[in-house]
Parts: C-alpha cells; sequence; structure tokens
C-alpha cells in the first residue's frame, strides 16, 4: 500500500513539477497551498494543496486538490482509479464530479469556476475521492487559508 502511494505521489509530483521552474515553496509541507507552473504540455500554472490525512491516519491517505490557471479546472488526485471525488467548502453541500481518468478526477470548468469562487471566499474545504476498487480516502479537511494569494500568483504567472 505504501508503495502505491508513494507512486502515487511520484507520478503526481513528475506531471506537476517535473519539467516546472523551481519556484519557492514547492517542496511544501502538506496541507500548504503554492503555486507551481509545469511546462510539460503547455505552461499550466496551479495553485494547489497536498491534504494529509493527519496523525490518526494509519494508510498515510492524501489528496490533492489543485485549481489551473491555464484550463481552468479543479482537480483532485489520490491514489487509485477514481471513480468520483466530492468537495465542500465550509459547511455549503458536497458538489461531486465522475469526470476520472486514472487517479484524477477532474470538474466541468463550470463547475470549476462554482467552486473557485466558493473557495476564494470560504474559510475551509473538506474532500471525499473514490475508486473502482470501492476504496475510499476522506473525508479529508483542509484550510483554505493561503489558496487565494497562490491562486492570484497562478493567474499572474499564467498571463506572463
Amino acid at each position: 500500500m505504501k508503495r502505491s502511494i508513494i507512486a502515487a505521489l511520484g507520478l503526481v509530483l513528475a506531471v506537476s513539477s517535473a519539467s516546472a521552474q523551481r519556484l519557492p515553496g514547492q517542496n511544501q509541507p502538506p496541507n500548504q497551498w503554492v503555486m507551481n507552473c509545469n511546462y510539460e504540455r503547455g505552461k499550466d500554472c496551479t495553485a494547489s494543496a497536498m491534504i494529509d490525512g493527519g496523525p490518526n491516519n494509519l494508510l498515510g491517505t492524501f489528496l490533492i486538490v489543485s485549481y489551473s490557471a491555464a484550463y481552468t479546472t479543479l482537480t483532485v488526485v489520490a491514489d487509485g482509479m477514481g471513480q468520483s471525488a466530492s468537495l465542500q467548502v465550509d459547511n455549503w453541500p458536497f458538489v461531486s464530479t465522475n469526470i476520472c481518468t486514472g487517479g484524477a478526477c477532474s470538474y466541468t470548468q463550470a463547475k470549476s469556476a462554482e467552486l473557485l469562487q466558493t473557495m476564494l471566499k470560504g474559510s475551509s474545504i473538506t474532500v471525499q475521492f473514490s475508486t473502482q476498487a470501492d476504496g475510499m480516502a476522506g473525508p479529508l479537511t483542509n484550510t483554505l487559508a493561503g489558496f487565494a494569494q497562490q491562486y492570484q500568483r497562478a493567474v499572474e504567472a499564467q498571463r506572463r
């Protein structure tokens, strides 16, 4: 299990940062929002956070939530073949997607825009991820402190 988590993290990091410029804060501790630009498939700057399952999590569960400034989409990445992801901002209802490819589930641009607006104003998010093998990650909670700043940095970097 740990090997698959490490492999998934390696894949996510390879996709999001292998060919990216080295930026301060790129190797952030869990649960902090960072901005990163990737040039693998054209320029794509994102605001993202790796949300850790916390100290009571024996399996080392984590999720990565990422908003792409280039594609204006919100994506949740986890270990395993994704079946669906759900995200809740503060006490608003959960918003779900089943648009999943591999370990990544993405929201449509319209839903991503709605979630972005609530995330910019909100204080916390709760995320759940289910896999085709009836696995479940979450609910995992993270602060939105710093998200608005990192999102703005991603948008500005995308324009340059």
